[in-house]
Formats: structure tokens, C-alpha cells, sequence
């Protein structure tokens, strides 16, 4: 697993595998997940985190994924 912040955009980064991404959903505002052709979560980006700070749960996010 890799987690990475971007200062420019302002958004944390979290990657699980190297799986290609097929699609992408936002569960939640300013959070969205990226699958991969079996429907696994790859990753998971969280926007606006310093303009607009928010909890965020990552296990309820993969529930309801």
C-alpha cells in the first residue's frame, strides 16, 4: 500500500495494488474509488483535504463500494 499527498491539488492519494483502473466512482463527496476489471478496489482519493477538511472512514468507504 502507498499513500501520497499532493500539495497542488490538494488531495491524499491511497494505492493498494498496481492493478490497471477500469473505473472510478465517487462514494462520497471528494472521495473516490478506482477499480479494476474484477471490481477490486486499487485505490482511493480524497480531494479538497486542507480547504476542506473532513473525516473520512476508510472502512465504511469500502463497504460501500
Amino acid at each position: 500500500m502507498k499513500i501520497l499527498y499532493d500539495n497542488e491539488t490538494d488531495s491524499i492519494y491511497v494505492k493498494f495494488m498496481d492493478d490497471k483502473i477500469i473505473e472510478s466512482e465517487e462514494v462520497k463527496k471528494d472521495v473516490i474509488v478506482d477499480y479494476n476489471s474484477a471490481d477490486e478496489i486499487v485505490s482511493i482519493e480524497v480531494l479538497n483535504v486542507k480547504t476542506n477538511p473532513h473525516e473520512i472512514d476508510i472502512p465504511t468507504v469500502l463497504k460501500s463500494a
